[in-house]
C-alpha cells in the first residue's frame, strides 16, 4: 500500500512541479475577448486595423430616445464619468474648425461650392439665400473670416456629408426612422481588465441602465459595446465549465462505482482524469501566455476521452484479478491502448493549424493529457491490480449485451444495405449544407445583437462597405483616396462616403481649387459679394494644408481616427455605401494596396476553407485506417470497418444537419473526433473480441463519453453545441456499429 501510495505522490509531485514551473515563467493570462479568437488579417490589414480600430475593443455606446432622453443621457454621462469612463467622440466646434481651416480658406472648396461658383447668376442665388439665413451657425462663424463664404460651404458641406451626428447642448443626436436619438459614446480605460472585472463592471453598468429605465420609463436605452460580449460570454463559459464538468465527473464516478464496487476504482478513475487535466494544463501553460476561457469548456472532453484508458485498463486488470495476479496489462489491452492514443492525437493534430486559436489550444490540452493518460494507465494504474474486481451484475449484463451483438452480427450485410440505401435517400431528400458564420463563436444573448445591429444603423455601418489604402506619403495617400472615390461616384454619383480627403484634399486637388477660385474672381463672379461687404475679393494666394499642419490642430481628434502618417507609410479607412458590393471589390482591386476591409466576411471565407479542409482530412483519416487495418487485420476486416466508420460520420452529419439545419466546421471537427473513437472501439473489438470484460469497458467508454459530449450539446453557445451534438450521434452511431466489424482475422 505504500509503495502505491508513494508512486501516486511522485507522479503527481512531477506534475504538479511542471505546472508551477510553467505558470511561474509564462504568466499566462485567462481571455473571454470573443475578438481575440478571430483569425488575423493581411499584414497590412491587420497593422491598420491595429492603429484605427484597436480602441473599439475598449469602446462602449449607448442609445436613448424618449421624452427624456436628454436626462437620461446626461445622468448616465455623470455616472459613467464617476467611475473613470468619459465620453470618447467630441466633435470641434465650429469656432474651433474655422480657426484651423481659415488660412487655407480658398484653397478648400467643397464641390457644392465649386458648383456655385461655376456661374455668376447661381452663385449670386446661392450668396444671397445664405446671408438670409440668420441662424446658419457656419455663415455668421466664418463670415469675418471669409466674406467669399467658401469656408463656411466647406465646414457646413464636410460636416453634413462626413458626420451623421450634430451637436446639441453639448450631445450627440442624430434622426433615424423618424425617431430622435441621443447617443452617447464612451471609452473605458485600457488597464487590462480581468474576466471578473469585466463581468463586474458590465454588471454594474446594466444596473445602473436598468435604474434609468425605471426613472425614465418613458425613454428607450440601449447598449452595445465588447465589454458587454466579453462578460456575457465569460459568465456563460465559467457556468457551463463548472456545470458540465461537475455533471460528467459525477455521472462517471457513479459508473465506475456501479462496475468495481471499490472505493479504489473511483481513486483510479479520478486520478486517471486528474492526470489527463494537469498533463494538458502544463503543455499550454508552456505554449500559450494567453488562454481563451472557451477553451476550458472545449477542454471538459477530455474527460470523456482520457477516462475510457482507466476503463479498459481496470476492466482488464480486474478480470485477469481473478484468474492471474501479474499486476500487469495483457498485451491486447496495451495494444489497443497504444493505437487508441496514437489515432485520437493524430486526429486532435489536424486542429493545430486552425485559423482560430481557440481549436490550437484544445488540440495542446487534449494531446497532451491523453499523453499524460496514457503513461498514468499503463505505469500507475497495473499496480492496484490487487484492489479491482468486476461486479457479477455488471458481467452479466455485458454478457446479455455479447449474446445480441453476435445475433446482430449475423445480419451484418443485410444491415449495410440497408444502412446504405437509407442514407442515399436521406441525402437525396435533404442535402447537407454549410454554415461559416463568425457568430457561431458567439454565446451573446438575442437582445445584445439587437442591440449591436441598432447601433450600426444608427453609426451608418450596418450595410456599409469599409476600403483601407496604404501609400508611401500622406499626399500619395490623399490623390489615391480622391480618385478612388471619384470612380465611384461616375458610376453611383449618389453614393455616400466619409473619406478624409473630404477635410485634407490632396495638395494637387488644392492647386486646382486655388485656380478655380482665381477663375471665378476673373469672371466678376463675387460682384454681389463686394457689392454687399464693401471689400473686394482678391486673387487667393493662400498656403497650402498638409497633415502635419492639421494634425497639430484641434481637428486632430478626428483625423486620427481616419489616417495616419509614418516614416515610408501612410493610412487611411474610409467606409462607402450606395454602391453594391461586387461593384466596389471590382474597382478597388485596379489600386495597389488598397483593401476591402469585411472582417466577419474574411473569417467566415476562412472558415469555409476550413470545413474543406476537414472533409478533406476525414476523408484522408478514413483512406489512412484502411491501409493500417489491411496490414494489420487483412483486407476484409479492413473494408467491414472502414464502412462502419463511413456509415457513421455520414450519418452523424445528417442527423446534425436535420437538427440545425446546417452543419459547420465544429460538427466537422466532432466527425474528426467520431473517427478517432471509432478506431478505438474497432481496435478493441478486433483484438479483444466480442468478450463480456471488452464488451463491459467499450460500453463504459461510450456511455462517459455520451456524459460528457452530450452534455455539451445544451450548452448556449452555438460552437459548443454543434460539437457536442455531433459527438453525442456519432458515439451512439459508432457503438451500435462497430460490433458488425468483428470477424476471425485471415492471419488467425
Amino acid at each position: 500500500m505504500i509503495k502505491r501510495l508513494s508512486v501516486l505522490f511522485i507522479w503527481f509531485s512531477l506534475l504538479a512541479t511542471l505546472l508551477c514551473t510553467a505558470l511561474y515563467i509564462t504568466k499566462p493570462e485567462l481571455n473571454a475577448d470573443m475578438f481575440s479568437l478571430l483569425p488575423k488579417s493581411h499584414s497590412k490589414l491587420a497593422y491598420g486595423e491595429e492603429a484605427f480600430f484597436k480602441q473599439n475593443a475598449n469602446r462602449i455606446m449607448f442609445s436613448f430616445t424618449g421624452n427624456d432622453k436628454n436626462l437620461a443621457h446626461d445622468e448616465l454621462k455623470s455616472w459613467l464619468s464617476t467611475h473613470n469612463i468619459n465620453s470618447s467622440f467630441e466633435l470641434p466646434s465650429i469656432e474651433q474648425l474655422t480657426a484651423v481651416f481659415s488660412p487655407y480658406k480658398y484653397a478648400l472648396l467643397s464641390d457644392n461650392y465649386k458648383y456655385r461658383i461655376a456661374d455668376k447668376t447661381r452663385f449670386e442665388s446661392f450668396y444671397l439665400t445664405q446671408l438670409n439665413q440668420l441662424g446658419n451657425p457656419f455663415v455668421s462663424a466664418t463670415i469675418k473670416a471669409d466674406i467669399s463664404l467658401s469656408l463656411a460651404a466647406f465646414i457646413g458641406d464636410s460636416l453634413k456629408q462626413s458626420q451623421l451626428f450634430s451637436l446639441k447642448d453639448g450631445r450627440l443626436t442624430r434622426s433615424f426612422n423618424q425617431l430622435d436619438y441621443v447617443v452617447l459614446l464612451a471609452t473605458i480605460p485600457d488597464d487590462g481588465l480581468s474576466i471578473e472585472e469585466s463581468i463586474n463592471l458590465a454588471s454594474n453598468i446594466k444596473n445602473k441602465v436598468e435604474s434609468l429605465k425605471i426613472a425614465f420609463p418613458q425613454t428607450i436605452i440601449s447598449y452595445s459595446g465588447a465589454l458587454f460580449h466579453t462578460a456575457e460570454n465569460a459568465q456563460q463559459a465559467k457556468y457551463e465549465m463548472s456545470l458540465f464538468g461537475g455533471l460528467s465527473i459525477l455521472a462517471l464516478l457513479l459508473m465506475v462505482f456501479w462496475v468495481f464496487r471499490k472505493v479504489s476504482s473511483i481513486l483510479l478513475a479520478s486520478l486517471t482524469v486528474l492526470s489527463a487535466l494537469a498533463g494538458g494544463a502544463v503543455a499550454m501553460v508552456f505554449l500559450f501566455n494567453t488562454i481563451h476561457l472557451l477553451t476550458l469548456v472545449f477542454a471538459v472532453t477530455l474527460i470523456g476521452i482520457a477516462i475510457d484508458y482507466a476503463f479498459h485498463a481496470m476492466a482488464d486488470l480486474a478480470y485477469g484479478n481473478s484468474l492471474y495476479k501479474s499486476g500487469r496489462l495483457t498485451k491486447g489491452t496495451k495494444t489497443a491502448l497504444l493505437l487508441s492514443f496514437i489515432t485520437t492525437s493524430l486526429g486532435y493534430s489536424c486542429l493545430l493549424g486552425a485559423p482560430i486559436s481557440l481549436l490550437s489550444q484544445v488540440a495542446v490540452f487534449v494531446i497532451a493529457g491523453l499523453a499524460s493518460a496514457w503513461l498514468f494507465t499503463l505505469i500507475i494504474i497495473p499496480t492496484w491490480q490487487s484492489k479491482l474486481k468486476l461486479s457479477e451484475f455488471s458481467l452479466i449484463k455485458s454478457q446479455q449485451l455479447v449474446y445480441l451483438m453476435e445475433h446482430f452480427n449475423r445480419y451484418k450485410q443485410l444491415v449495410f444495405f440497408v444502412l446504405g440505401l437509407t442514407l442515399i435517400f436521406l441525402f437525396y431528400v435533404k442535402p447537407i449544407t454549410f454554415n461559416s458564420d463568425v457568430r457561431l463563436l458567439s454565446a451573446s444573448s438575442q437582445q445584445l445583437m439587437l442591440n449591436e445591429e441598432k447601433h450600426l444603423n444608427l453609426m451608418g455601418q450596418l450595410n456599409s462597405q469599409i476600403v483601407f489604402l496604404f501609400a508611401q506619403n500622406a499626399e500619395q495617400l490623399l490623390q489615391k483616396q480622391e480618385l478612388l472615390i471619384d470612380d465611384f461616384k461616375r458610376a453611383y454619383p449618389d453614393l455616400k462616403h466619409n473619406g478624409i480627403s473630404r477635410w485634407l484634399p490632396s495638395e494637387k486637388a488644392q492647386q486646382n481649387n486655388l485656380i478655380i477660385f482665381n477663375q471665378a474672381i476673373k469672371k466678376d463672379v463675387f460682384t454681389t459679394t463686394e457689392t454687399y461687404t464693401g471689400v473686394k475679393v482678391e486673387l487667393a494666394k493662400t498656403k497650402l494644408l498638409n497633415y502635419d499642419a492639421l494634425i497639430n490642430s484641434h481637428f486632430s481628434t478626428l483625423l486620427s481616427t481616419q489616417m495616419f502618417v509614418e516614416p515610408n507609410i501612410a493610412a487611411t479607412w474610409f467606409s462607402v455605401s450606395g454602391i453594391p458590393q461586387e461593384e466596389v471589390a471590382l474597382r478597388v482591386s485596379d489600386y495597389k494596396d488598397t483593401f476591402i476591409y469585411n472582417k466577419p466576411k474574411q473569417i467566415s471565407n476562412l472558415l469555409d476553407n476550413y470545413s474543406q479542409y476537414l472533409l478533406f482530412t476525414l476523408a484522408i483519416a478514413i483512406a489512412v485506417c484502411f491501409v493500417l487495418f489491411s496490414y494489420k487485420f487483412g483486407f476484409r476486416i479492413a473494408s467491414v470497418q472502414v464502412v462502419t466508420i463511413s456509415a457513421s460520420v455520414l450519418g452523424m452529419l445528417w442527423v446534425c444537419n436535420m437538427v440545425q439545419g446546417s452543419i459547420s466546421i465544429f460538427n466537422l471537427l466532432g466527425g474528426l473526433l467520431i473517427v478517432g473513437l471509432a478506431i478505438d472501439y474497432l481496435v478493441f473489438y478486433q483484438i479483444n473480441k466480442l468478450t463480456a470484460v471488452n464488451v463491459l469497458a467499450i460500453s463504459l467508454s461510450a456511455a462517459s463519453s455520451m456524459c460528457v459530449f452530450g452534455m455539451l450539446a445544451f450548452s448556449n453557445t452555438p460552437a459548443i453545441f454543434s460539437f457536442g451534438l455531433t459527438v453525442m450521434v456519432g458515439i451512439l452511431t459508432v457503438y451500435f456499429l462497430s460490433p458488425l466489424s468483428v470477424l476471425k482475422s485471415q492471419k488467425e
